[in-house]
């Protein structure tokens, strides 16, 4: 091998130097002048580029500004006062808020992977209150005010699958020929004021069976879908690699023939997201279906459009103990390893050998006891705080404050203060009988009147008996 390789070297290599040939002028200025031309050309493409794309954005701009012009001037002529403005503060506020672009945060992400499709709820914006517009349960709607007002979800609509569902049921609606029902799909956000498929990038599908694209005006045409009533079901699908969308109906397909065919091609640009959009002028109540529980429209469910699967992989919820078993205060002197005794003085004298349950197992069944191997030393709960009994009320006796103080120092068992009670009410009868029947008596005449027994008492009492026997002979 070694041989072939150095026969090949000696083949290539020339056995003598070669002469170097006389280049002259004109020689070697051609490949200069070559080279040079060649930048020239590259330069005025180059410049030719940059025109054409700045003329393409100049057009599209005319383009874009004539057709707002149009747009507004329409407006004036076709709208009323109170809809031009409206339709112009929806406008400002467009421009005022761009659209949503950028791909979801880490933290919705980790959301819709934890929670799955219990991620999306509806969302209303500030402005709105609770007499305006009610959100219950994520997904149940409510309108109250006559005037228009929406709501979209949190999240947009994903785009890992082909197509994503929703659905919309019109739960209540009491005036249906006062009310404008709205279901559609835009971007985020969307002026809270308005219904969506008015403005840019939105698209719905209105309850006097009208479908509006980025169209806030009056129809001419007549409508190519059914009028909404109460207990109808809207669904919108999107396809999102072509950008198609189509609606149904009570789980069926609505044909769009008639006015094209299905909207195609309907992508937000700079990879804007899409937002389902629920809107509404005037009372009525819509339940929203993004995927929490089974679609009307069959294919939906056999190829599961919903946004995201029912379950997340978030964690287990957790494990709840038995009846009665959670401890409201735990003392947290009780430390082994610590020795802490620095609340000793938190609780009265003998507060634990008073209080005590003496009923037995018959009351543990109702305390943490029954469940539970810790003493009811190492915890308080609602069945270890003293009763205040009701304070005595006494009409026949004022109480003065200190009294009342060892009232309120002492604890009487109930049974003890019911004792006494009754024992006081029978000595009260005994007196109450007694001075009746000493007044029956001192009218009758038997009993001293009371001056002259209190002589008596005198004379007694200055000469005391000094022995028994005197008094025996007396």
């Amino acid at each position: 091998m070694f041989i072939f390789i150095f026969s090949a070297l000696a083949q290539v290599a020339p056995t003598k130097a070669a002469p170097v040939p006389e280049v002259s002028a004109s020689q070697i200025d051609a490949p200069v002048l070559i080279i040079s031309l060649i930048c020239l050309c590259l330069l005025i493409i180059a410049l030719l580029c940059v025109a054409i794309v700045k003329g393409v954005r100049y057009w599209r701009a005319k383009l874009k500004r004539d057709l707002s012009l149009e747009e507004d001037n329409q407006a004036y002529l076709e709208l009323d006062l109170d809809e031009q403005e409206l339709f112009f503060q929806a406008k400002e506020f467009l421009s005022n808020f761009p659209y949503v672009t950028d791909d979801l945060p880490l933290s919705q992400n980790l959301s819709i992977q934890e929670k799955g499709i219990r991620a999306w709820e509806m969302v209303k914006d500030p402005m709105l209150l609770n007499s305006d517009l009610i959100i219950v349960n994520k997904y149940e709607l409510t309108f109250f005010k006559k005037f228009e007002c929406s709501a979209q979800t949190n999240l947009p609509i994903p785009t890992t699958n082909e197509v994503y569902y929703f659905e919309s049921k019109i739960y209540s609606l009491p005036h249906p020929e006062e009310t404008m029902v709205s279901i559609g799909l835009g971007v985020s956000p969307y002026p809270w004021f308005r219904l969506p498929g008015r403005h840019a990038h939105s698209v719905s599908y209105d309850s006097d069976g009208y479908r509006r694209h980025n169209q806030p005006f009056k129809f001419e045409s007549p409508a190519p879908f059914p009028k909404l009533i109460e207990g109808d079901v809207v669904g919108i699908g999107y396809k999102v690699r072509t950008g198609t969308v189509f609606f149904t109906r009570n789980g069926k397909k609505l044909s769009e023939l008639k006015i094209g065919g299905h909207l195609r091609h309907f992508k937000i640009p700079r990879n804007g997201r899409l937002y389902p959009i629920i809107g509404a002028n005037n009372l009525c109540s819509i339940h929203v279906n993004v995927g929490q529980m089974g679609f009307v429209y069959i294919e939906g469910n056999v190829k599961r459009w919903g946004f995201a699967p029912l379950e997340g992989n978030g964690p287990a919820p957790p494990a709840y103990k038995k009846f009665n078993g959670d401890i409201l205060l735990e003392r947290s002197e009780i430390d082994d390893e610590n020795d802490l005794s620095e609340r000793e003085n938190d609780f009265p004298p003998d507060f634990w050998d008073l209080h005590q349950n003496d009923e037995g197992a018959e009351s543990a069944k109702f305390s943490f006891q029954g469940y539970s191997d810790v003493s009811v030393d190492e915890r308080i709960t609602l069945h270890s705080i003293i009763p205040e009994l009701p304070p005595h009320y006494d009409s026949s006796s004022m109480i003065n404050e200190e009294s009342e103080d060892q009232a309120n120092d002492s604890y009487i068992p109930y049974e003890e203060f019911r004792s006494a009670l009754e024992d006081t009410e029978s000595v009260n009868d005994d007196n109450e009988e007694n001075e009746n029947e000493n007044s029956l008596l001192n009218e009758q005449g038997d009993i001293l009147p009371a001056d002259l027994t209190d002589d008596i008492t005198e004379e007694f009492t200055e000469d005391p008996i000094e022995d028994d026997s005197e008094n025996s002979h007396t």
